[in-house]
């Protein structure tokens, strides 16, 4: 080069050996590629080889839980904390978070249990059944029983199922439950004056109080604003 003012050439080769001395090179064990933003810190230094540790997953379970919008903001607000710290706090809460949604509350959960206790209780062998026969829960075995058996389970099952389905079934057979005597009575004949509020005839009725066992009564005015017309048969 002739001496216009330019720079000779050991000149350039020394201001290029400067320049690349000044840019941090990549180790082997590096996998960013060069230029990657990943291969250098806030600092200016070489950034760790060693790389971030994966984010835990969330189960299944609370996956699905999390298509509700409310859910949805709740658990977005705690996987953004459970990453913001370390390894081992990110996999203390989500591990926590995936038991508490595992074990959500069910509607049933606010159902009293279904456990029987008898009303009179009292000490009987252990080999006696102690709680009733599912099968006193199927109504076609309430038309199997006699009408004896059916008032019982009326007067003796107050407010159960049974006492429901007692009823029903002495409905079918023509049986209608007086609300002013608390008892059942029966046509025994047609009625000899029917009339809009009332009729009057001959009524077999169920006595239930003095002999258990069923009485006819001639000249019984049955009003019909104490006949118990609730029950659908």
């Amino acid at each position: 080069m002739t001496a216009s003012g330019l720079p000779g050439a050991a000149a350039l080769s020394s201001a290029s050996d400067e320049v690349s001395a000044s840019r941090p090179s990549l180790s082997a064990g590096d996998d960013a590629e060069p230029g990657s933003l990943h291969s250098l810190v806030p600092g200016g230094g070489q950034a760790s080889s060693s790389r971030a540790p994966p984010v835990p997953e969330l189960s299944e379970e609370a996956l699905s839980a999390a298509d509700e919008p409310d859910m949805f903001d709740e658990i977005s607000s705690l996987v953004a904390e459970a990453t913001s710290g370390s390894l081992d706090d990110q996999m203390h809460t989500l591990h926590t978070l995936n038991l508490s949604l595992q074990n959500m509350p069910e509607p049933s959960d606010s159902e009293r249990p279904k456990t029987y206790t008898p009303r009179n209780p009292y000490p009987t062998p252990n080999s006696f059944p102690q709680t009733p026969a599912a099968v006193f829960d199927t109504p076609a075995i309430f038309d199997k029983f006699d009408t004896d058996t059916l008032f019982f389970i009326f007067y003796y099952q107050q407010g159960t199922y049974q006492q429901y389905l007692a009823a029903r079934e002495l409905k079918k057979q023509s049986w209608r439950y007086h609300k002013k005597y608390l008892t059942w009575f029966q046509r025994h004949e047609e009625p000899k004056v029917t009339a809009e509020e009332y009729e009057q005839g001959t009524y077999i009725y169920f006595d239930y109080e003095t002999g258990w066992c069923q009485r006819i009564k001639s000249e019984f005015t049955f009003e019909y604003g104490y006949l118990e017309d609730e029950l659908q048969v």
